[in-house]
């Protein structure tokens, strides 16, 4: 008889594990779809709350959003994670992640735009300052806009110490897009953060721009110190063209003809989505299939706004796509 219940309660056990998965994306047990407050907080929390409707609309899964405050709050928020969250860390952060989870977490898409897999660090200033390199950063007020961004702080910091560059001071702005805003105003003397192939003009027929050619090709004429004319003009999506989204601070190419670009530091493999340790795979592949044909369907529009994350498109990628920026950075390339 004790055989009997014993293996009843072991039975009921099981069925209440499973039970208690399958409630994963309802409301009494939502999954949290955390973001990084890389450029407007304000605008990325109305764009996530759409995509995040559209993906549950798609999936029936009930999930909710968080723009965190910061980027180690998106770390730690995957670290205390009990397999119910996904996010859209950034190259640094995802690293990160995975480590503090013992690779528990993972990366099952990585963005894609216009058509480049990799993006890179730049480094932004008014062209009057006439900065020619980075060493004619020493002793200047350093922009950045947070110690967990990539692009913004992780690369630079990187290559000034490895310059051994000793800077003037420093201004934290909390967002890329803060960033340019405290550069166009003055509180100090250039600015990192992501930049983006330049887009070449309409009807070109040539190579693309492919990292290490003029990262304002098509767009400034060194020669001549000036924008190059309009027909034979393209554009750089970068945090430049953020700013101009605002509305606040003046059109794309008075920004352009005011701000200029020192350098570029990469390739860095693209930002992802990826979700905590112990995630269901089932939950996640009906996920990552929606996001799929969302990004490549009306959900384009929300997901390459400038103030958003400016994503066009994304590919299935797993752990491994990172080990070229474990190297990069120095840090361990685990064993697999």
């Amino acid at each position: 008889m004790r055989k009997i219940v014993v293996a009843v309660m072991v039975g009921l056990l099981a069925l209440g594990s499973l039970g208690f998965a399958g409630e994963l994306g309802t409301r009494g047990n939502p999954i949290t779809w955390v973001f990084p407050p890389s450029t407007l907080p304000a605008v990325i929390q109305d764009i996530a709350q759409q995509i995040v409707i559209d993906i549950g609309r798609a999936t029936g899964l009930y999930i909710v959003t968080r723009v965190m405050p910061d980027y180690a709050a998106l770390i730690e928020a995957f670290v205390s994670a009990e397999g119910d969250l996904m996010g859209t860390p950034t190259t640094d952060q995802y690293v990160r992640i995975a480590e503090e989870t013992d690779f528990g977490a993972n990366a099952r898409l990585a963005s894609v735009r216009r058509g480049y897999h990799y993006y890179f660090a730049s480094i932004y200033a008014h062209r009057e300052a006439g900065f020619e390199s980075i060493e004619d950063l020493a002793g200047k007020v350093w922009i950045y806009n947070d110690e967990g961004s990539t692009s913004g702080y992780q690369i630079p910091r990187d290559l000034f110490e490895t310059r051994e560059i000793t800077l003037g001071g420093v201004v934290k702005s909390g967002g890329h897009t803060n960033t340019m805003i405290s550069l166009v105003t003055g509180e100090g003397d250039f600015g990192t953060g992501y930049g983006s192939p330049p887009v070449p003009p309409e009807d070109f027929e040539g190579p693309r721009w492919e990292f290490g050619d003029d990262p304002e090709k098509w767009v400034w004429d060194h020669e001549n110190n000036a924008l190059y004319p309009e027909e034979e003009r393209g554009f750089i999506p970068d945090m430049r063209w953020a700013l101009a989204g605002t509305g606040a601070y003046g059109e794309y190419w008075d920004i352009v003809e005011a701000i200029g670009v020192v350098d570029v530091l990469g390739p860095i493999p693209n930002d992802c989505i990826a979700f905590s340790a112990g995630f269901p795979e089932d939950l996640q592949d009906v996920i990552v299939a929606a996001i799929i044909e969302h990004i490549r369907g009306d959900g384009i529009v929300l997901w390459s706004d400038p103030n958003f994350y400016e994503w066009d498109d994304v590919e299935e990628i797993d752990d491994s796509y990172y080990d070229a920026y474990r190297e990069m950075v120095g840090r361990e390339v685990p064993t697999r």
